[in-house]
């Protein structure tokens, strides 16, 4: 795919049951300033740790729409001197919050996040959105959804895995499915959306046994 992916958001509504007003009015100035600079990954990372109390390894990809969220973390983690703790989401889901604070005792242990959208996508191939919307209402296992979408001839990118799949971290699941013994080619494809107002490259994944299908 060497053609531009436009992703328009029509709603997208990431929250999270217990968020204090505080939170809620710091991540909105977040984007608000990450769509006007039209910043990068590493960027609106940043500036999220900077503006925000803290924030957890669950919630980043989906406020930031980061695809490599662990990496980023990394490489900014001595510069700017990031406390962490571990915690849970939704039940079931183990990650980290992280802070410039020192002092993480009156954090939250627990999350429990919710994420509803309405997204158009307007691919050059005739791909849209329905096929990646069928697959989420029939298979409820993320690592399902991806694997059966690989199968059916749609080629997954980073961002279809993150709205449809539930997926943050898309290259550890197709590692997963490629030791199972499925045969997934690699490569990069340019998109864009109207939360984070930039256009980027990400990673797109395609079954290679699989027929190319549109829809």
């Amino acid at each position: 795919m060497t053609e531009r992916i436009d992703y328009q958001i029509e709603k997208y509504s990431f929250t999270e049951a217990d968020e204090p007003s505080r939170l809620t009015h710091q991540w909105r100035e977040v984007l608000d300033e990450c769509r006007q600079l039209q910043a990068g990954a590493e960027e609106r990372l940043r500036i999220a740790l900077l503006n925000v109390d803290y924030v957890t390894s669950f919630e980043l990809p989906f406020r930031l729409l980061l695809t490599r969220a662990p990496q980023l973390i990394a490489g900014l983690r001595d510069e700017l001197q990031l406390s962490q703790k571990s915690a849970t989401f939704n039940g079931k889901r183990f990650g980290c919050v992280y802070s410039l604070n020192t002092s993480l005792s009156e954090i939250p242990d627990e999350f429990q996040y919710r994420l509803s959208t309405r997204i158009r996508r307007v691919d050059p191939t005739g791909t849209m959105a329905t096929p990646f919307q069928q697959i989420a209402k029939e298979v409820k296992a993320p690592r399902d959804r991806l694997k059966l979408a690989l199968e059916s001839g749609l080629q997954v990118t980073a961002l279809d895995a993150l709205f449809w799949f539930g997926i943050q971290r898309v290259a550890a699941e197709i590692q997963r499915l490629r030791k199972s013994g499925m045969r997934i080619a690699t490569s990069e494809t340019s998109v864009s959306d109207n939360i984070t107002g930039t256009t980027r490259l990400v990673p797109v994944y395609r079954g290679e046994n699989a027929e190319v299908k549109v829809g």
